[in-house]
C-alpha cells in the first residue's frame, strides 16, 4: 500500500523511470535541422537518429521480461540503465570523432538500455500496488511521460540555440547517472525467480501474443507513442520550414504541448474513476480525430499559423493521455504473468511507433503532409481493430448465452 509520505515519494520517483527513454529520444529533436545541415543529410536520413533509437527501444522491451523474472525487477532495471550510460558515452565519442554512423549506433545502444525503464516500471506498478491503486498510478504515468517529453524538448531547444546541440548528450549522461543511483530507494517485488530458458521465453511471449486483448490494447498505447514520436521527428522540420521558428522558439511553443499532456493526465484520472477504460479510449480517439481534422484544414488552406498548429498538437497530446493510461491499464493486466504482459505490451507499443516514424520519413517531402498521413493511417488501423474486437466479444458472449 502507498499510504505514507515515504512510499508516496517512492511512487512519484518510480514513475520518472517511464520517461527515461522518452527524454533521451525527444531532447535531440529540436536540433534535427542543424544536424541535417551539419552532416548534409536528407530528411529521411536525419530521422534515423529518432528511428534507430526507437528500434533499440522496441527490441529492448523483449529483453527485460526474462531478465526481470530471473534476476528481479530492480536488477533488470539497473542492467538497462548501465547499458543506457554506455550508449551515451558512445554518442559522445562519435561527436568528438564526427562520425555520423557511430552516433546512430550509440543511439541504438542507449535505447536498448533505456527500454528497461518502461518495461520494469509497469512490472513494479502492477506488483507493488494493490489493484485499487493501479488506476491512479496509470493515470499519473502519463504525467511522467508528458513532462519528460515536454521538458526535454524545451531543454533541447535552449541547449541547441544558446550552447550547441552536442550538449544534449552531456545532459543525458548526468540524467542517466542520477536515475541509476535513484534505484536504491526501491525494494524488489520478485517472489519466485524463473530460470532463463529459450523455450520458456518463447512460450511466455507466444501466450502474450495469443491474447487479442493484450495485442489490440497494446496498439492503443502504440498509437499514442506513434503520435508522440512522429511529432518529435516531424515537428522540428515543420517549425523550421513552414513556421520559420528557431530551435529555442520551437522549444518555447512546445510548452503548449506540455499543458496538453498535463491536462490529459488530470482528465484521465477523473474519467477512469467514473467510466470504464474502454469508454475512455473511445473519447480519446474521438479527440484525436478532431485534431487530425484541424491539421487537414491547416494544410488545405496553407496556413502558417504557429498558434493554430501548437493548439492542435496540444489537443493531440491531451487525448493521447487518455489512450496511454487506459490502454496500458487493460493491456498490462491481460495476463497473470505481469512481466511477460508488460514486456510484450511495451514491445508492440514501440514496434508500432517505430514503424510509423520510419514510414513517415518517406511519405512526402512536405513534413506537415507526412505527419497528417501517418496520423490518419494510425487512427484508421487501431480504431478498426477495436471495433472488430468489440464485435467479436459480443458474438462470443451471445454464443455462450445461447449455449447455456
Amino acid at each position: 500500500m502507498v499510504n505514507n509520505k515515504t512510499s508516496s515519494f517512492n511512487l512519484i520517483w518510480l514513475l520518472n523511470y517511464i520517461s527515461i527513454a522518452s527524454v533521451s529520444a525527444a531532447i535531440i529533436t529540436p536540433a534535427l535541422p542543424q544536424i541535417q545541415t551539419q552532416y548534409a543529410l536528407t530528411a529521411g536520413t536525419v530521422e534515423w537518429i529518432v528511428s534507430a533509437f526507437l528500434i533499440g527501444y522496441m527490441v529492448g522491451q523483449l529483453i527485460y521480461g526474462p531478465l526481470a523474472n530471473r534476476f528481479g525487477r530492480l536488477k533488470a532495471l539497473r542492467i538497462g540503465l548501465t547499458i543506457n550510460l554506455i550508449g551515451i558515452v558512445v554518442c559522445l565519442i562519435a561527436l568528438a570523432a564526427q562520425i555520423y554512423i557511430l552516433l546512430i549506433v550509440g543511439r541504438l545502444i542507449t535505447a536498448l538500455g533505456a527500454a528497461s525503464g518502461l518495461a520494469c516500471t509497469f512490472m513494479l506498478i502492477n506488483e507493488w500496488l494493490p489493484e485499487s491503486q493501479r488506476k491512479n498510478a496509470m493515470s499519473y504515468s502519463v504525467l511522467s511521460f508528458a513532462l519528460g517529453i515536454g521538458i526535454a524538448v524545451v531543454l533541447g531547444g535552449l541547449i541547441t540555440d544558446y550552447w550547441h546541440w552536442q550538449g544534449c548528450f552531456w545532459f543525458l549522461l548526468a540524467h542517466g547517472v542520477i536515475m541509476l543511483l535513484g534505484t536504491r530507494v526501491f525494494s524488489e517485488t520478485l517472489v519466485t525467480p524463473k530460470p532463463i530458458h529459450a523455450l520458456t521465453i518463447i512460450k511466455d511471449y507466444s501466450a502474450a501474443l495469443s491474447s487479442s486483448k493484450l495485442v489490440i490494447f497494446s496498439l492503443v498505447v502504440g498509437s499514442c507513442s506513434a503520435i508522440s514520436y512522429c511529432f518529435s521527428a516531424a515537428g522540428p522540420q515543420i517549425a523550421e520550414e513552414l513556421l520559420t521558428l528557431s530551435a529555442a522558439e520551437y522549444g518555447y511553443w512546445n510548452s503548449l504541448n506540455i499543458v496538453g499532456m498535463l491536462l490529459g493526465g488530470i482528465l484521465v484520472k477523473q474519467l477512469l474513476t467514473r467510466f470504464s477504460a474502454s469508454q475512455v479510449i473511445a473519447v480519446g480517439f474521438l479527440g484525436v480525430a478532431l485534431g487530425i481534422a484541424n491539421l487537414i484544414f491547416m494544410w488545405t488552406f496553407s496556413s502558417n499559423s504557429t498558434l493554430w498548429f501548437f493548439l492542435i498538437t496540444a489537443s493531440l497530446y491531451l487525448f493521447n493521455g487518455l489512450l496511454f493510461s487506459s490502454g496500458s491499464l487493460i493491456a498490462s493486466n491481460a495476463l497473470t504473468d505481469k512481466a511477460s504482459a508488460a514486456a510484450m505490451m511495451s514491445f508492440i507499443n514501440m514496434c508500432f511507433a517505430t514503424l510509423s516514424v520510419i514510414l513517415m520519413g518517406y511519405l512526402a517531402t512536405n513534413p506537415l503532409l507526412s505527419f497528417i498521413i501517418i496520423l490518419v493511417l494510425v487512427w484508421i488501423l487501431v480504431v478498426t481493430l477495436l471495433l472488430v474486437e468489440k464485435c467479436s466479444s459480443k458474438l462470443i458472449q451471445a454464443a455462450e448465452v445461447k449455449f447455456d
